[in-house]
């Protein structure tokens, strides 16, 4: 006979397993539904002969969607329901993907970038948070780590395979590539993952469960710490959106050659997965609230070191580096962070209603880099992004104090 002990192993064995499942299957569908437009733009420019700037609303339009429908997926998950949601969204996401390979107008070629939007609403990080959490609770943070830390390549993936599959088989042909990889790889992932924590979630879900979660979201929206967390976060997004999207023309503008500025900006990626796995070491010693103060002062610090790039090169792969391993990290403090200080109850729903600002955040930033470029150039686009830091800094040292102040009251 198996004992108590011998039982919990096991447990914890699938839990793992589920984790590392649920990571590969982010890690595809991340390259499929979201990196994928980044990696084919160019060839979308070349073959279809449209301007930038119509084919980036495309992706616009699926972030905005995204943010709109995220509070819709979280009480789906409040539910119950969160592996069908990550399924369903992942396997329509693969649909539309296929579908997008026919587009043959700026109409239909947004439009199902839109409805991409609501597949990326049930499946990316958000969603598969909310989820993980809801079902492991306090011991969701190190799954979080894991899962973001393998999807943190997923641009690794996209961009050299998308350029080569354009190459070979032009952008229609990699759009279709993308699709199925998605579906044979990325949904099943999703579903083996989701559906063996889902067997271990043990929340009842009785009549009045929906009332519940409604009750626990009124009491979080009265309380200083959600406005924060809503200010915060949104305040980091634009920072890195911003930064991120106009990366090689702003470090040109600093007096990098081009070969050198792709070189400092291919140093992002990498770094956020750097400071993932530096976050492993340190996740038990240090409370997510202090590290992410650490982490939102490291994003204002590195934007200091952009406005002065040019007088060093040194200067701007200081800056990636920072904000890459800074950035990385904020991804998983956020839903490890909302649960900390408002509590589990309604989770789905509280972090749904707080992805809107975020994601809409990220979805204007690239516009708001434009227009601080016209105002005054990339200096103030740099200073403009700094501030942003600077504001979701105050506010996140606000929510700590806080949070202490409510811890030493109880």
């Amino acid at each position: 006979m198996n004992s108590p002990s011998d039982y919990g192993e096991a447990v914890q064995g699938r839990s793992r397993l589920a984790v590392w499942m649920l990571a590969a299957g982010q890690t595809i569908v991340w390259a499929g539904l979201f990196y994928s437009f980044a990696a084919l733009l160019l060839s979308w420019e070349e073959g279809l002969g449209w301007a930038k700037t119509d084919l980036a609303l495309g992706l616009t339009a699926a972030v905005l969607v995204s943010a709109v429908l995220s509070p819709v997926a979280g009480r789906i998950i409040d539910a119950g329901k969160g592996r069908i949601l990550l399924t369903g969204g992942s396997l329509g996401g693969a649909v539309l993907l296929a579908l997008l390979a026919g587009a043959d107008s700026k109409a239909s070629f947004i439009g199902l970038w839109a409805l991409i939007g609501v597949a990326q609403a049930a499946s990316l990080y958000e969603p598969c948070f909310a989820f993980v959490t809801r079902t492991l609770g306090k011991s969701a943070r190190g799954a979080i780590t894991r899962i973001s830390l393998c999807a943190g390549f997923a641009s690794t993936i996209a961009f050299p395979s998308g350029a080569w599959l354009a190459d070979v088989l032009g952008w229609r042909g990699a759009v279709i590539v993308f699709a199925i990889a998605v579906a044979t790889v990325g949904a099943p992932l999703m579903f083996a993952g989701a559906t063996i924590l889902h067997r271990g979630d043990r929340t009842e879900h009785k009549p009045e469960h929906h009332a519940t979660n409604q009750a626990a979201v009124r009491a979080a929206m009265a309380r200083p710490a959600f406005w924060l967390l809503a200010f915060s976060f949104p305040m980091i997004g634009l920072n890195h959106g911003l930064l991120l999207n106009h990366i090689i023309p702003i470090l040109v503008d600093r007096g990098l050659e081009q070969a050198l500025a792709v070189s400092v900006a291919s140093v992002i990626g990498p770094m956020q997965v750097a400071g993932r796995l530096a976050m492993m070491r340190v996740e038990h010693r240090v409370s997510a609230l202090t590290m992410t103060v650490v982490c939102f002062g490291g994003i204002a610090v590195a934007s200091l070191l952009l406005l002065n790039a040019g007088a060093s090169p040194m200067l701007a792969f200081g800056f990636a580096a920072l904000q890459g391993a800074a950035y990385g990290l904020t991804n998983i403090l956020k839903p490890v962070v909302t649960a900390e200080t408002l509590g589990h109850a309604g989770f789905g729903s509280i972090s749904g209603l707080l992805a809107v600002p975020y994601l809409a955040s990220f979805a204007v930033a690239p516009f708001a880099g434009a227009l601080l470029w016209q105002l005054g150039g990339y200096h103030l686009a740099i200073a403009g992004a700094g501030l942003m830091a600077f504001l979701g800094l105050v506010a996140v040292i606000l929510l700590a104090a806080l949070y202490r102040r409510s811890m030493y009251a109880a």
